[in-house]
């Protein structure tokens, strides 16, 4: 049986004071979903941030590393070793010392550079010169788990001479 009630005065007088006295919003189911799918995107956006891995070195500038200032090669202890045949002129005492950027290495950040800056290593081929002795205890003194190997920092410094 359908009900159907006749439009009056008074009814709807009735429904106005009766829609009246809800909050407008509260009328409508689709304020929860909204709230609920907006609850969810907020979640799921904080969640996928703080899950993600940071790269602390990336992140923080690269730290300047101060060199040391060339030593001079006097010419005249240079003249002295050329007359004598018992000593050779090295190839790096006549040429200033420069160092490399060994960030550009895979697996060297700023952190690691510096920390082979203080071991003396700021150049590719004292790198290159390394052993593998040398590089485990690099590698154990900063806790590196077998970077250096797995990169191949010593064969990558090798290829970058040439």
């Amino acid at each position: 049986m359908l009900w159907i009630e006749t439009v009056t005065p008074s009814n709807l007088r009735r429904d106005a004071e009766k829609a009246l006295s809800l909050p407008v919003g509260l009328t409508s189911p689709l304020w929860l979903a909204f709230g609920a799918a907006a609850a969810s995107g907020v979640a799921f956006w904080w969640m996928s941030r703080l899950g993600r891995p940071v790269n602390l070195e990336a992140a923080k500038a690269a730290p300047r590393i101060p060199l040391a200032a060339p030593e001079r090669v006097e010419m005249a202890a240079v003249a002295e070793r050329h007359t004598d045949p018992a000593s050779t002129v090295q190839v790096a005492d006549l040429a200033p010392h420069s160092a490399d950027d060994l960030t550009a290495l895979k697996g060297v950040g700023p952190r690691i550079a510096s920390a082979l800056a203080e071991r003396g290593v700021v150049t590719f081929q004292a790198l290159a010169n390394w052993s593998e002795a040398e590089l485990e205890a690099f590698d154990a003194a900063l806790n590196l788990r077998g970077r250096g190997r797995r990169d191949d920092w010593i064969g990558q410094a090798r290829a970058r001479l040439g």
